[in-house]
């Protein structure tokens, strides 16, 4: 009776606070796995047959919370820095202030658990949730994911413990407890992005993984943590970033530089001609030869720093793209323009596309320059405000590197068959990381010792033609990232619209098929490509809808809006803190609002402008007290971090108001 009157209860607190969970077991019937009194009249769980618990699964689910709260399973954030002489942006100054204040006063000792309270515990397998119960009577705990592959599981667990104080202790403190029902690995990995999303980055500091017991599920995902738990903590960019994108993306439009259209609105009438993307992998060498015979049969496309290794083979990409927001990529133009000095092709010859966050500068170096709206941005968002008809593409993934940016674009323009050369997104050895043919082995390249530093075995992935290649966290995200826009055409088509081969020697990539060059068919002559392409994208482009006066007008009336959610944001951080506890509620308060701002499209600009600046200086901070022993200290440290955070955010709204029409600092 008691575990029935448990069930119930249980279901009249999902009805209320997760419905869509109580739409699933409110008449459920278990399968193969369910609740029972074993031969010493303990609740145990019974799997086909068989006891789960070897022993007393209450005392069992006790003793294994006391062997987590000693040590842990946890994901903590993490920046590196550059060297103070490399350092040329305000926020990165200012970062590694905080961590070196932290290190000076408090070491590098980061204790695991010993606080009253955890921002955010993900967990995998409820067993009969007893171990939810014990770690709840220990620990406050503000944020809880619960994912259990199996209904039975979770149905079982509905009759042993009470789930509407747990909830609400969640809800109390300003937090959630979520729960995912089935699924793959990376599915749960999903549901735990949403909710550092929706709760805030800065739970980053310290993410908790509890694993109940031992499956295939929760080896997989436990792997997933640690393969691209990184992706969650990068790629969200800061306000100088954003204040950079809108002085180029004004230039540029100002320029008069077109911008890409909806493909629905244009024929891409030689969409089924084979389209080569050349990143500037070590496997690129093994395909220069393949390339240079048959450029008249392709289209070639270089990605980066991969046009100097095509140039210095003769081969003249029919399109180049690039996506560096800063300037530095000028001295490496000026490398290849003293390459070609003596040759019949010159970087004016070439065709270039680029996000719109690239300089002016950068691009006047190349054949009538063409932009691709990059969708989270403050410029990009600029373009889209003022695309009142809605007639231009604005795609996800075109980044962290440029071929990202050269796949959406090739997807973009309808393109139905395209092979990956030297897109490697890794490396066999560490000697061989590029394209020999490219800067990066140029004996006077002005990065060459920072590269050579990032270049490690320390991650490995699976090989497109070999068992692994090791790879970085930037190649890794990059082919994350090519992977979610393959998925998303799937999604969209119900298939793969576009056939992708893989003809690097470099990381596996889904939703490609592996084919060597040198089994690739003999491709017909295309004696009009010049042409051709020419056709399609003057088709493809256009920018009849904008001024550099319309984008000027409209980011100067945003300044008052930006100012005043500004304000609003830091009044949150404005009174001096007396607990980490307090920080942690201080920056959910901000990431709420943060939140109202991205789901309304009015303030889209304001939201992409500022919002990475929060994420990395909230996780950072947060990241950093962890450190401290002397609570008083800690506190001290905190109101420290936040006085500069609240000086720093002065000096960008400064610089966005004073600055962001005049040429870029970097």
């Amino acid at each position: 009776m008691l575990l029935q009157a448990t069930l119930l209860a249980n279901l009249d607190a999902l009805k209320v606070y997760i419905p869509n969970i109580y739409d699933t077991f409110k008449d459920y019937s278990p399968e193969s796995s369910g609740v029972v009194f074993d031969e010493q009249g303990h609740i145990n769980l019974a799997n086909n047959g068989e006891y789960v618990y070897s022993t007393e699964a209450k005392k069992f689910s006790q003793q294994q919370v006391k062997l987590f709260v000693e040590n842990p399973t946890m994901f903590t954030f993490n920046l590196g820095h550059q060297e103070d002489k490399d350092i040329c942006f305000e926020h990165a100054r200012l970062l590694k202030e905080i961590r070196t204040k932290r290190e000076a006063e408090a070491g590098n000792n980061n204790k695991p658990i010993e606080e009253p309270q955890l921002d955010m515990l993900c967990m995998v397998g409820s067993g009969l949730g007893y171990q939810i119960e014990a770690l709840f009577e220990q620990k406050k705990i503000i944020n809880f994911l619960l994912c259990e592959p199996s209904k039975d599981i979770f149905y079982a667990m509905l009759h042993c413990i009470e789930l509407k104080p747990i909830i609400e202790s969640c809800q109390a403190l300003g937090g959630r407890f979520s729960v995912r029902i089935g699924g793959s690995a990376s599915g749960m990995i999903n549901s735990v992005s949403e909710m550092l999303h929706q709760q805030g980055h800065f739970n980053l500091s310290r993410l908790f993984f509890y694993r109940h017991y031992i499956s295939d599920t929760s080896d997989e995902l436990l792997q997933l943590f640690k393969d691209i738990g990184y992706r969650w903590s990068s790629g969200w960019g800061f306000m100088e970033d954003e204040i950079i994108g809108i002085t180029h993306t004004l230039s540029n439009i100002q320029a008069g530089f077109e911008i890409c259209k909806n493909k629905e609105i244009f024929e891409n009438k030689i969409s089924t001609k084979p389209v080569f993307i050349a990143g500037n992998g070590p496997s690129l060498d093994e395909s220069i030869e393949y390339l240079k015979k048959n450029q008249d049969r392709l289209i070639i496309v270089s990605a980066g720093t991969s046009l100097k290794a095509l140039l210095k083979n003769d081969i003249k990409p029919d399109i180049h793209f690039e996506m560096e927001r800063t300037l530095r990529t000028m001295p490496y133009l000026e490398v290849i323009e003293k390459q070609q000095k003596n040759s019949n092709i010159q970087l004016s010859d070439i065709q270039v596309i680029a996000l719109n966050t690239v300089a002016t500068q950068v691009l006047n170096k190349f054949k009538t320059p063409l932009l691709l709206t990059k969708r989270f941005d403050g410029g990009g968002q600029l373009i889209q405000k003022a695309d009142k008809l809605e007639r231009h593409v604005a795609p996800e993934y075109c980044n962290p590197t440029v071929s990202n940016t050269a796949l959406v674009t090739l997807l973009s323009l309808g393109f139905k068959n395209i092979y990956l050369a030297g897109t490697d997104f890794g490396y066999l050895c560490e000697s061989h990381h590029h394209s020999k043919d490219s800067i990066y082995y140029d004996e006077d390249y002005f990065a060459k010792e920072r590269v050579e530093r990032g270049i490690n075995k320390d991650k490995k992935v699976k090989g497109n033609f070999t068992d692994f290649v090791y790879t970085t966290d930037i190649f890794d995200s990059s082919r994350g990232n090519v992977e979610l826009a393959l998925q998303e055409q799937v999604e969209k088509y119900n298939q793969l619209d576009t056939k992708v081969y893989n003809c690097s020697n470099g990381a596996f990539i889904r939703f490609t098929e592996p084919k060597s060059v040198s089994d690739l068919p003999v491709f017909k002559s295309f004696t009009d490509k010049v042409e051709c392409l020419d056709v399609l994208l003057t088709e493809a482009f256009e920018n009849k809808q904008f001024t550099r006066k319309k984008l000027d007008k409209s980011i100067s009336n945003s300044f008052a809006e930006v100012k005043l959610i500004l304000d609003q944001l830091m009044k949150f951080t404005n009174k001096e803190m007396q607990s980490r506890e307090e920080l942690s509620q201080a920056f959910h308060l901000q990431n709420a609002l943060l939140m109202k701002l991205k789901s309304r499209k009015e303030y889209q600009v304001t939201y992409w402008i500022i919002q990475g600046t929060f994420r990395y200086f909230q996780a950072y901070i947060m990241t950093n007290t962890y450190y401290y022993d002397d609570l008083n200290e800690r506190n001290k440290f905190i109101n420290y971090c936040l006085s500069a955070f609240r000086k720093h955010i002065k000096q960008r709204y400064s610089e966005l108001l004073h600055a962001y029409n005049k040429p870029s600092k970097a």
